[in-house]
């Protein structure tokens, strides 16, 4: 929601419903009960309790709001960043060994990465996975839509040499997004002929993807909105 010089951002981290009646107004709900029929349709009661031996009480639901005020074109950076920490978080771990015994068989700071590069703001690691046969799945994303920034919602370029520094890819395939078949013998989509649209399907605008992987560069692009899967081997 925009008052043109000024964008109001929710996140939410339950199913909630959402809409602006007024100007000016946003109204959220995270859980509804009714106690009685209010006559709308449904014929009953909108009454959901959860039960413990003989006594029942009615749902209780709790969720936390993230709530962000910018400049408008700038709430998207900022909804896109703190929605990968909410619904991405880190996994913590936990174990009951020695500290000493786990260090000295672990390695507590490693990273196959360049320590002088990062992966773009606008870029998520989705998977990374090795695989039965010693192949590694790479999944990456692009995080904005096409219009959404002024900066981030370009073509991003991800430098896999650098993102696998002192290791050699000898082969690389991609993949299509479920990784079960090559992209280059996937069938080509269905285009659809219908009648009276063959004006507006002529001037379509073509999405924008990223370009082939060059085997010697070994530089990913990802237009706004596009994944790509990767098969790789060392």
């Amino acid at each position: 929601m925009n008052d043109g010089t000024h964008e109001f951002s929710v996140l939410v981290d339950r199913a909630t419903g959402g809409s602006s009646i007024k100007d000016g107004e946003i109204e959220l709900m995270l859980h509804r009960r009714l106690t009685s029929d209010d006559n709308k349709g449904v014929d009953e009661i909108l009454s959901e309790e959860v039960c413990a031996k003989d006594k029942c009480e009615g749902l209780r639901i709790r969720g936390n709001y993230y709530m962000g005020i910018h400049k408008l074109g700038a709430g998207a950076q900022w909804r896109r960043t703190t929605g990968q920490e909410i619904y991405s978080p880190l996994l913590l771990a936990f174990t009951h060994e020695n500290s000493d015994k786990w260090k000295a068989s672990r390695s507590t700071m490693a990273t196959s990465m360049d320590p002088n590069y990062s992966l773009p703001l606008n870029v998520a690691l989705i998977t990374l996975q090795e695989l039965e046969d010693k192949t590694v799945l790479l999944r990456l994303a692009h995080l904005y839509e096409a219009g959404e920034d002024a900066e981030y919602s370009k073509l991003a370029k991800v430098e896999l040499k650098k993102m696998f520094r002192g290791k050699e890819i000898k082969e690389m395939n991609e993949m299509s997004l479920s990784a079960n078949q090559k992209k280059s013998e996937m069938r080509p989509r269905l285009q659809w002929r219908v009648e009276g649209d063959h004006k507006a399907t002529k001037h379509e605008r073509i999405p924008l993807r990223g370009a082939p992987v060059n085997s010697s560069t070994l530089l990913v692009e990802l237009a706004p909105m596009e994944i790509r899967t990767f098969l790789l081997k060392f």
